[in-house]
């Protein structure tokens, strides 16, 4: 079977993944004995068996090639139109990803228009440049952006800090994969103008909440990226660049408010300093790693010795995984994936485009992960 297809919407497509025509031509035709030529796609009908394939690399879903209405390459809405370089080296599913969550973003305006509910006003965003104190900042908006009340699980921490965000119309998305997933995502998390914080689940919620306070920072700096290290580490282009550390900066002291004060007392390294970390890792929502980090930073802690702390926490980690890993074989490979955490703007959002409408009960409880006997608990 043919079809015929809106080819442009395919060069949009290779533009938006800066992907050449031989690249695509390359992915298609790979472990394959018959061979795709270029001709087979930009001819007047394609085989629907083709376009399928192509669609395996983009993840738009069939409709989207089908539509002939015009569309622009210069979308003001598109990240990967407005910047070409990003802090890491983005892999096809990392793009695949952001284009996902800048899709849903774009549906859910057009929800809240629809709805009469949209806003432009997003409180701190841009109000703040590399010049600030990046400490100083911290203080001035910890009581917008991190809970009042003591909160010591780091999973309920991390909900409050995205509802607090919710509450000055910043949506944060968070997307998990399964343990079987053939392409996994190397991101932990990126920030889209204006309003946008996407995190990828981690296995500690601790790396998760200082990746959070990071992309905030760029929020508040207005400044887009997408990153793939780990945000609690001293990496050599992340010390370079004025940015990232300003951001990595903010993050640490954002999040541990005044538990600094207890290693600012320490000019020196000394067997001390390991107890004081110890007790601030079990106090705070801040890794070891990250304290660790921080006096690196400040060149209290020698680098070659910072190494050897970082290698030694890495494999305790890992052992740590191992044994999770044991106790789970034992137990039913049909458990469901765990869910993402829901922002209470996104749930807002999709809440008014069911009551106007806009939505199926069906719909509602696909985007959201509902399971349809439980619809009632969210509306």
């Amino acid at each position: 079977m043919t079809t015929q297809f809106n080819k442009e919407r395919l060069d949009y497509l290779l533009a938006l993944f800066s992907m050449s025509k031989d690249e695509l031509l390359s992915s298609l035709n790979e472990g394959r004995k018959k061979l795709v030529s270029i001709n087979d796609i930009y001819c007047e009908e394609i085989k629907i068996s083709l376009l399928k394939r192509i669609d395996e690399i983009f993840h738009k879903g069939l409709s989207f090639y089908l539509d002939f209405s015009p569309i622009e390459f210069n979308q003001r809405t598109k990240v990967f139109f407005r910047k070409s370089r990003f802090q890491s080296v983005l892999s096809i599913e990392d793009k695949r990803i952001v284009d996902s969550f800048e899709s849903l973003k774009s549906l859910l305006d057009g929800y809240r228009t629809l709805t009469d509910t949209l806003t432009l006003e997003y409180q701190l965003h841009n109000t703040f440049t590399i010049e600030c104190n990046p400490k100083e900042v911290a203080d001035k908006v910890r009581s917008i952006l991190i809970p009042e009340r003591n909160i010591k699980d780091h999973r309920e921490f991390l909900k409050e800090m995205i509802a607090h965000l919710a509450e000055i119309n910043v949506y944060v998305f968070e997307f998990v994969e399964t343990w079987n997933k053939r392409e996994k995502a190397t991101i932990d998390g990126f920030y889209i103008d204006p309003n946008v914080i996407v995190l990828k689940r981690q296995k500690s919620y601790k790396r998760e909440i200082f990746t959070l306070a990071h992309e905030i920072g760029h929020y508040l700096l207005g400044v887009e990226d997408i990153e793939a290290l780990d945000m609690s580490k001293v990496e050599r282009n992340r010390v370079s660049n004025k940015v990232e550390r300003w951001c990595n900066d903010f993050a640490f002291y954002l999040i541990a408010g005044d538990a600094v004060k207890e290693l600012d007392k320490y000019n020196s390294y000394s067997e001390d300093v390991n107890f004081t970390i110890d007790k601030l890792s079990q106090s705070t929502h801040i890794s070891k790693m990250a304290w660790y980090t921080r006096l690196a930073y400040k060149k209290i802690v020698p680098m070659p010795y910072y190494r050897g702390i970082i290698r030694t926490l890495e494999e305790e980690y890992a052992e740590k995984q191992r044994e999770l890993k044991e106790e789970q074989k034992g137990k039913s490979s049909n458990a469901r994936a765990p869910k993402p955490i829901v922002s209470p703007l996104y749930m807002e959002t999709m809440q008014h485009a069911f009551y106007n409408g806009l939505v199926s009960e069906a719909s509602f409880c696909e985007q959201l992960k509902i399971p349809p006997k439980q619809i009632g608990k969210y509306l």
